[in-house]
């Protein structure tokens, strides 16, 4: 009895680490796809001075589906962990909300640049440490995992200095997108 159980628990962790690899794929793609919409909003010159008001709905938007994607890779680690780790994703979230806010009241009521890179250097280290977290939940964190992370702190941080800069990460976040997504449905295909 006892060893059936160990077997459940080691099958469960082995179903929960693919969902999340899955989960993080999901992440990288769609993410990638929001520097496209943002360079398409800006080359569109007849919205320049409206812009702020399609930027934040469309950043709200990413971050609930974000969220989305992610709850439902850990609400399964419940069944394995206790709900520990649910302050963290309270604290998680209302950091973020504020990084987010102040921003915006930079950008909009200040106007002031250097409080938008400490912002964008506060959020760059936030995320990157998360991404990483995430990718070490899977197991291993891949080289796939390290290009992403490197390519969107390269972009970030350099981003307001070039807006360039701000595609560098999408083709490396696509392959790492990929990348992930496939690992997780050969892995989940071995196991069966």
């Amino acid at each position: 009895m006892n060893q059936t159980i160990k077997d459940a628990e080691k099958l469960a962790k082995r179903i929960l680490t693919h969902k999340i690899r899955k989960s993080l794929g999901e992440y990288y793609i769609f993410w990638s796809t929001y520097v496209v919409i943002e360079g398409i909003l800006y080359s569109i010159s007849s919205i320049h001075s409206l812009l702020i008001y399609f930027l934040i709905p469309l950043l709200l938007i990413y971050i609930a589906y974000t969220s989305v994607i992610f709850h439902k890779a850990y609400s399964k680690r419940e069944f394995l962990h206790s709900s520990k780790n649910r302050l963290r994703y309270v604290l998680f979230t209302a950091l973020m909300l504020s990084i987010i806010g102040l921003w915006v009241y930079t950008l909009i009521m200040l106007n002031d640049f250097s409080y938008y890179i400490v912002s964008d250097a506060v959020f760059t280290t936030i995320i990157s440490i998360l991404i990483y977290d995430t990718a070490r939940d899977t197991g291993k964190v891949r080289y796939y995992d390290y290009v992403a992370i490197i390519t969107f702190i390269i972009s970030m941080l350099l981003g307001p200095f070039n807006s360039l800069f701000y595609y560098l990460y999408f083709f490396f976040w696509v392959y790492a997108g990929v990348k992930s997504i496939v690992e997780s449905y050969e892995g989940s295909e071995d196991e069966q």
